[in-house]
């Protein structure tokens, strides 16, 4: 998992499937082993059971997405979404069986049943999966130890009831200290870059406050990203935004050890979706490792009935490490999102195409077709040469955006498609700002730069776009993508025309009218999209 912010970088496993990781990687991050863990020591294990009927969510998130669909936006909550989509009730059993015969007593189930989540010991564990687990200390942190096994073995008889176990196999990486910018540009003493003034003048939402009580935005954080509130009150203040504190927060929150990728999705998702109640969702075990703590931010909002409407999310991975039954799953669970009425935004990626040897490697989540991909611009026209954009090896083309990304791979500054697979899902969708961000952290101004800052503050705009919609007696947006390609098309943006996303060697995708891997459809222009939404 990687922070998009360059602030907060992870890279590290979580097993999925029987495949086992490549030893030297866990090394090469600076974990060794220290020993066996202490007798008893809990294992977290999320068991993905088989699901009934999921098919039925793509006609579904299909029929409330699309604006020509006579059912656009007839939304369902999730426990409606769970009497069509469940655990298939064998699966249910023979996993519940399973963990009721090694002693595990407290087994909890998500909303439907498809999830199975348990704490079991790991001796247990070793027994059931033929693991070995093991105590890794690592080398440059003191004190961080994890427990994790090196590989494991599904039983024959649970292939068939689930699609994955996580849990077992995990290696968390650490956060990063914030890459500010090297020469901040200062005049008068006065730092200068993009602050909440800047984002409502360039975007023309002439500082519109939300009133809908209905209205609900969140930020995603892991691995023990915190915000400090003190922090966000002094943002506020500076820039003369509404005094509003963090609506909720899910998860744990260490109020005097923030992290400034946190500190950065508060302060810029309220400077945006202002008077929106917030809420902080924080995953923030080192222990699970990256797909174990993504996996229970998803599965802890599909089980959350009164989840926010808006959800912003500042990380990934490289595709090519995510087990491909994992990834797959995750999208049934992103089209639960879409199909209640929710939107989720992923940063696109801080690393340009990010090419090993002559190809380009695209980032996961944000290549899933099933969320809103934000990519990075330096101004209105231009595109941040740094923001993550390409298409997917994993998922195909979905029929939302085929036409547009056609258009754009027959047309001119296209790079040769032996670089990229040209007939997969192809991101970002939109862009923001990336460049030059004034948090405050510590108590004191920061710039910063990253996708991460994009990703919130476009997450902002659909918020007060959903309050124009909600105040009009309309459902909020949802799933923005067949609206963004098959309506909108490019209406409501700023297009971003100059620049590319070149990686080292690699030339990347150029920005030209309409359209492209660098930046989506470009800048958001409220001003004109609350007229057209």
């Amino acid at each position: 998992m990687a922070s998009f912010v360059s602030i907060f970088c992870l890279v590290c496993f979580a097993g999925c499937a029987s495949a086992v990781p490549k030893v030297e990687r866990w090394s090469s991050q600076g974990w060794s082993i220290v020993g066996k863990p202490s007798p008893g020591h809990q294992v977290k294990l999320t068991f993905a059971i088989k699901q009934h009927n999921p098919d039925w969510l793509k006609d579904k998130l299909r029929a409330v997405s699309y604006p020509d669909s006579p059912h656009y936006t007839d939304y369902m909550n999730f426990d409606e979404i769970a009497q069509h989509v469940y655990g298939e009730p064998e699966s249910v059993k023979a996993v519940t069986d399973v963990l009721e015969s090694i002693g595990v007593k407290k087994i909890d189930f998500t909303i439907g049943r498809d999830f199975v989540v348990a704490f079991v010991p790991f001796e247990a564990v070793e027994k059931l999966f033929k693991a070995n687990f093991w105590e890794f200390k690592h080398s440059e942190i003191s004190g961080l130890t994890i427990v994790s096994a090196l590989h494991y073995s599904l039983p024959l008889y649970l292939k068939e009831h689930i699609d994955f176990v996580s849990g077992i196999v995990s290696f968390p990486a650490y956060p990063s200290k914030p890459v500010e910018q090297k020469k901040p540009v200062v005049d008068n003493g006065q730092l200068l870059g993009v602050t909440p003034d800047t984002i409502a003048e360039k975007y023309n939402t002439s500082k519109y406050e939300s009133t809908n009580k209905n209205n609900s935005q969140a930020v995603a954080a892991f691995l023990k990203q915190y915000f400090d509130p003190t922090d966000l009150e002094k943002f506020q203040k500076k820039y003369d935004l509404p005094s509003k504190a963090i609506t909720k927060v899910v998860g744990k929150n260490v109020d005097d050890d923030p992290g400034a990728e946190a500190n950065l999705d508060v302060q810029y998702i309220g400077a945006t979706g202002r008077n929106v109640d917030t809420w902080f969702v924080s995953i923030s075990t080192y222990s699970n490792g990256k797909q174990e703590d993504f996996l229970s931010w998803v599965v802890g909002q599909v089980n959350t009935t009164d989840s926010p409407w808006v959800h912003s999310a500042s990380y990934g991975d490289e595709e090519n490490s995510i087990d491909v039954d994992y990834a797959q799953r995750l999208n049934n669970e992103f089209m639960k999102f879409g199909v209640s009425g929710r939107t989720v935004l992923f940063a696109s990626g801080d690393s340009g195409v990010d090419c090993s040897g002559s190809k380009y490697t695209p980032e996961w989540p944000t290549s899933s077709p099933y969320i809103t991909a934000v990519g990075g611009t330096t101004s209105l026209t231009s595109v941040w040469s740094d923001g993550g954009g390409g298409f997917s090896n994993l998922f195909p083309m979905p029929d939302y955006q085929k036409e547009v990304v056609q258009a754009y791979l027959n047309g001119k500054d296209v790079p040769d498609k032996k670089h990229f697979n040209a007939s997969g899902r192809a991101y970002p969708d939109v862009s923001a700002f990336s460049t030059g961000y004034i948090i405050v952290d510590d108590g004191l101004p920061v710039p910063v730069s990253g996708t991460s800052c994009a990703a919130p503050t476009f997450a902002g705009i659909v918020s007060i776009l959903n309050d124009v919609r909600l105040n009009k007696g309309m459902k909020t947006l949802g799933f923005l993508n067949p609206l963004l390609y098959t309506k909108l098309k490019g209406k409501g943006f700023f297009d971003v025309t100059k620049g590319s996303n070149g990686h080292f060697f690699c030339e990347g995708f150029t920005a030209v009218p309409g359209w492209d891997p660098a930046s989506g459809w470009g800048n958001p222009n409220f001003g004109l999209l609350k007229g057209l939404v």
